[in-house]
């Protein structure tokens, strides 16, 4: 594992509790799983060229009956460079003071000659969580820095602390979920994780296979133990094949140990539905709002989208997942008073909205990263809440937090999964977020451009895009000043398929207007498009790719479908005029059909302009996992054929007609240029026209 890895690795482990998501504090950076291993006594192995040798890490958690408990974790590691010094060099612990306290033992520092210093109280600061400096609702959020004393390499870090739950979040229940060190990682000698319940509790508990705990009863306690090590580090190599195997859309591993006090979903759905009940009613001033924002619309489904781009529009969303300091939402005025709020935040003042115009919405809790495992109904499972709108025999699904999504638009990574709908008057059930927008999404690119002698392109690109990169880019506009819009040039470069180029003259319709597709328009340049100082020249053109999901060969022997993404329409279209010295070979056209998706794309030559156009149309979101080859086959096609380059060939490369209008650094440009290939004798002819240039260029201005 590389040097960046092993630093995200550090910051998991240094936020302590990161491993693990128990009854409300939900993980920031959870490592990944671990494998079994048996620490060899017989041999010792070599670990002084690690960053960090982690000699133990155990979590112990201890619940009661009524949903208090404590957490606790002891950890000891051998720092052995300046990287683990400078990650480990402050600690930081968050904690929810709403519910939680946080007690530090000892953080201490064992010197090599065995000297010990310990940091102390006034090395520890308390301080509320970033988050709660942008959105002073959630000032519960805290988190404890402490600096260590004297930690260099060498030495050898350990601490001990403890989380106790004073307030529980969900009275006489508890759960957690936990994800071991993945093996490989980095060298964990010890890790540790042990549950201690009341005998009687009546809980589910599931583990990854493998992963079955040890389990003894201890007087009116059961405790259930885990122990693994990681002796041996995985190498870059091992690391690049197991990224090969994967495909685009595997899913997130679920966490190794899931336990929870929960009967059923119903039962889950209960205790939120009681958290959120009061807090969806609406006063005098949302009242008063949702009519006038409903006024003049005459279906039910018309009040319903103005309603909901009012919410998502003009509350700020703080980006805080479901879990994280509390389960239960800020009261609908409030938040329409403070004008943000989290995802619960929000759904609560579309709900109280809509409620007010006489319509009904129900919270729809899910996992934005992984499927939700519908074997353990618990509330660790969830960091996300949307809006879920029954509508005649629809239901009617919509995402506040984006801002900018068109109506009904979910984001890719919410579709298709299970979601716990909450009716207000009927138990809670599971269902399934819709698969495809409810639109057919397009996107629309239009690119002209000119080659000068120099090589040096210049063009005009105009987007005209619906859908899921319609959102992307809303978003991106919407949270981007305008001074800094030559970020959002970054990523429109990488449109064109060259992050080198120069955007400018950012040009968007308005990013809240969200019933018609967005449009983009902006120029651009590429110095160095082409190698004009060379006789043969190969250069790919200046047009989109298609994304095409990445699938493994391997893939096939998966039963879950291919997923491909949203239906889709692409046109892209080029034209382009090249300098008139060269001759021109355009790349050869193809068509692919299938039932599931069609490529095609057209390259035709007037001159010296060339003129392509690549489509592309999916029709079907997910393929059978037995048509992975022929998919393979397709998207193989397609990719070579994006792989095309136009051939360029002249005879009087290195000589080109430099006109009087010529700017200096165009030329400077073109000395660079042919110094990449070495030309030497012509570079000293360009800047030797350089420095006539701009003596000429002095000289008319003393004139």
């Amino acid at each position: 594992m590389n040097s960046s890895r092993i630093k995200a690795s550090l910051v998991a482990v240094a936020l302590c509790f990161g491993a693990t998501h128990i009854v409300a504090q939900r993980a920031t950076a959870p490592p990944p799983k671990p494998e079994v291993a048996s620490a060899s006594k017989e041999q010792v192995p070599d670990y002084s060229q690690e960053a960090l040798v982690i000699e133990q890490i155990k979590l112990s958690y201890r619940f009661e009956k009524d949903g208090t408990g404590v957490r606790e974790q002891n950890f000891r590691a051998r720092v052995q460079s300046e990287a683990a010094v400078e990650q480990f060099g402050q600690i930081v612990l968050p904690y929810s003071s709403a519910n939680e306290q946080l007690d530090i033992d000892f953080v201490r520092v064992q010197k090599p000659d065995g000297t010990v210093i310990n940091s102390t109280s006034s090395d520890v600061q308390d301080l509320s969580a970033p988050i709660a400096r942008e959105a002073p609702v959630y000032t519960d959020l805290r988190q404890k820095h402490i600096t260590v004393r004297g930690l260099r390499p060498g030495d050898t870090l350990a601490y001990h602390v403890l989380w106790r739950t004073t307030t529980p979040l969900a009275p006489n229940h508890f759960w957690l979920e936990h994800k071991f060190f993945k093996p490989g990682a980095l060298i964990v000698l010890d890790e540790q994780l042990e549950v201690n319940i009341p005998r009687d509790s009546n809980v589910k508990l599931k583990t990854e296979p493998g992963k079955e705990p040890a389990v003894k009863d201890q007087d009116n306690r059961r405790i259930y133990s885990w122990k693994y090590a990681s002796l041996k580090r995985q190498k870059d190599d091992d690391d690049d094949d197991d990224k090969k195997k994967r495909s685009e859309d595997d899913e997130p591993e679920p966490p190794q140990v899931q336990m929870t006090t929960f009967q059923s979903w119903s039962e889950v759905g209960n205790w939120y539905r009681s958290l959120e009940k009061e807090r969806t009613t609406p006063d005098e001033r949302i009242r008063t709002k949702a009519e006038e924002i409903i006024r003049g619309r005459t279906s039910e489904q018309e009040k319903i989208q103005a309603l909901y781009e009012y919410v998502a529009k003009n509350f700020r969303y703080v980006s805080l997942s479901l879990g994280q300091g509390r389960y239960q939402p800020h009261a609908a005025a409030d938040v329409f008073a403070n004008e943000y709020g989290d995802c619960k935040d929000k759904h609560t003042l579309l709900a109280a909205m809509l409620n007010a115009a006489g319509l009904r919405a129900y919270p729809a809790l899910m996992n934005s990263s992984r499927k939700i495992d519908a074997e353990v109904p618990s509330p660790g499972q969830f960091d996300h809440v949307i809006t879920a709108v029954p509508l005649a025999k629809e239901m009617l699904w919509m995402d506040t937090t984006a801002e900018v999504a068109p109506f009904r638009l979910l984001s890719p990574q919410l579709r298709d999964k299970k979601a716990l709908v909450i009716p207000i008057d009927a138990p809670a059930e599971l269902e399934t977020t819709p698969a495809e927008p409810p639109f057919m999404s397009s996107e629309s690119i239009e690119i002209t451009g000119a080659v000068n002698e120099f090589g040096k392109l210049s063009g005009h690109t105009h987007m005209k895009l619906r859908g899921d990169s319609e959102m992307l880019f809303r978003m991106l506009f919407r949270r981007t000043p305008k001074s800094d819009w030559k970020r959002v040039g970054y990523y429109l470069s990488a449109v064109t398929g060259s992050r080198g180029m120069e955007v400018k003259e950012i040009n968007p319709s308005d990013p809240a207007a969200l019933e018609q597709p967005l449009e983009i328009d902006y120029d651009f340049t590429d110095d160095n498009f082409l190698d004009w100082s060379s006789k043969k020249e190969k250069v790919s053109l200046p047009l989109p790719t298609v994304h095409l999901p990445l699938i493994g060969a391997d893939r096939q022997d998966n039963s879950r479908p291919i997923q491909l993404g949203a239906p889709l329409d692409v046109v892209y279209r080029l034209k382009l005029t090249l300098p008139a010295k060269y001759q021109t070979r355009a790349p050869l056209p193809l068509k692919v059909t299938r039932d599931y998706a069609e490529y095609s794309s057209s390259y035709k030559l007037d001159g010296n302009t060339i003129t392509a156009e690549r489509k592309y149309r999916l029709n079907k979101h997910e393929l059978p996992s037995d048509r992975t080859q022929d998919y393979i086959a397709f998207a193989a096609a397609a990719r070579a054929d994006e792989s095309q380059a136009l051939s360029l060939e002249t005879d009087v490369a290195g000589t080109p007609s430099i006109p009087t209008t010529v700017k200096v650094e165009d030329l400077i440009q073109a000395a660079e240029a042919a110094a990449k290939n070495r030309n030497y004798p012509l570079v000293e002819d360009l800047l030797k026209r350089d420095s006539r240039k701009s003596r000429s260029t002095k000289t008319c201005v003393v004139n």
